[in-house]
């Protein structure tokens, strides 16, 4: 096993817990990795591997859809540039789905999905789309009428989005689209928040069928926003939430099921520790410092890394006094605070890493004698 492959298998293993993080667990890691907000622009880009808890919320109904008010899934591929995902929305294999639901004061969306057939005549380097992968086109419009923060505006991503498929049968905190490579893309078109996602392919899952969850509060998966009964294996949105926590029904077709594809690749994501060294994963104790370990190894290659000449900049501040940092799709707004101490010079303790599984990168901010911070992201070779 090269060194690549297994860092692919450590993150995996780091974002795939063997057993539920308790809270306790939780507020160590968030201790001792203070994420910034990454919000995601008009490009795709990989799920950040900061930081892995999440506070969510709830409240469901069906509502009908009104069509006319919102874009299509071609018309959000197309304002996204992902004109060859454009057209596989087109395709007959595509499934459009438009259901809305409401949820938390939100008019939540599934516009529609396309993986497997609709994409192999659109295979290649020239439309960077793969027909393993799964691509999906969700909405989220307020309720009261009014609109979601433009990308340029400050305070967009303050209210961040977890838009992931999920596996019945399986635990969500383990496969969901932080461990299954997943990304997307992200834009506000008449006042309504267009997400298209991507992860590896669901298709192979079509005999256990598959959700696609909505919540809101964090990037991630957290087992507060729904409910996962070990016997059925069937999640449910928690109704003792006040915010958004909904699940849409995947339609898979069956035939397309691949429950030897299926296996092998949970094997690989589920086990990577395991596979590699012999021995079993640890238990739920053993998790904080598994993530924690994982996290200090990506800390400790910043040195060998190279810093983007572009990337430096020294931080603008909002009216809050918060330091506003922006490159190249990372998106960083907080307070001076959860960066330094009083007093403190030099790179702050607080990294946040982005990564797709192969190749990773570091956003780290420093403070010199004059009390002027800079912001830079490290290549990690």
């Amino acid at each position: 096993m090269n060194d690549q492959e297994k860092w692919d298998g450590l993150l995996r293993q780091a974002l795939a817990p063997a057993a539920e993080p308790d809270e306790q667990l939780n507020r160590s890691v968030l201790q001792r990795i203070r994420e910034g907000k990454a919000a995601r622009r008009v490009r795709r880009k990989r799920l950040s591997v900061a930081a892995m808890v999440a506070v969510l919320t709830l409240c469901m109904s069906v509502t009908a859809f009104a069509a006319a008010k919102l874009y299509s899934s071609q018309q959000v591929a197309e304002r996204l540039g992902e004109r060859g995902l454009a057209a596989a929305f087109r395709s007959a294999d595509a499934v459009p789905i438009n259901q809305t639901v409401a949820s938390g004061g939100y008019n939540l969306t599934l516009h529609g999905i396309v993986s497997g057939a609709g994409l192999r005549e659109l295979d290649g380097p020239s439309h960077d789309i793969r027909p393993e992968r799964t691509y999906a086109v969700v909405s989220i419009a307020r309720q009261d009428g009014s609109p979601m923060p433009a990308t340029s505006d400050p305070s967009y991503g303050q209210e961040p989005f977890f838009v992931s498929p999920l596996i019945k049968g399986l635990k969500p905190w383990q496969v969901n689209i932080v461990t299954m490579n997943g990304g997307y893309g992200e834009t506000v078109l008449d006042g309504i928040m267009y997400r298209l996602i991507e992860c590896d392919g669901v298709e192979m899952f079509a005999d256990r069928g598959a959700y696609l969850a909505i919540s809101s509060g964090s990037p991630f998966f957290n087992k507060d926003a729904f409910d996962y009964d070990d016997q059925t294996g069937v999640i449910t949105p928690r109704k003792d939430y006040k915010g958004v926590s909904a699940l849409f029904d995947l339609p898979l077709d069956r035939a397309k099921a691949d429950p030897a594809k299926a296996e092998a690749y949970l094997r690989q994501l589920l086990q990577p520790e395991q596979q590699s060294t012999g021995e079993p994963a640890g238990e739920a104790s053993d998790e904080a410092a598994d993530l924690a370990g994982q996290i200090e190894k990506l800390r400790n290659k910043i040195p060998e890394g190279t810093v983007i000449p572009d990337s430096v900049q020294v931080v603008t501040y909002d009216d809050k006094g918060w330091i506003q940092y922006e490159y190249d799709g990372w998106s960083a707004r907080l307070p001076v605070a959860d960066l330094f101490e009083e007093g403190q010079t030099g790179d702050t303790n607080a990294v946040q890493f982005s990564g797709d599984g192969k190749r990773f990168k570091a956003l780290i901010f420093s403070r010199d004698d004059m009390g002027v911070i800079t912001g830079r992201v490290v290549d990690l070779k």
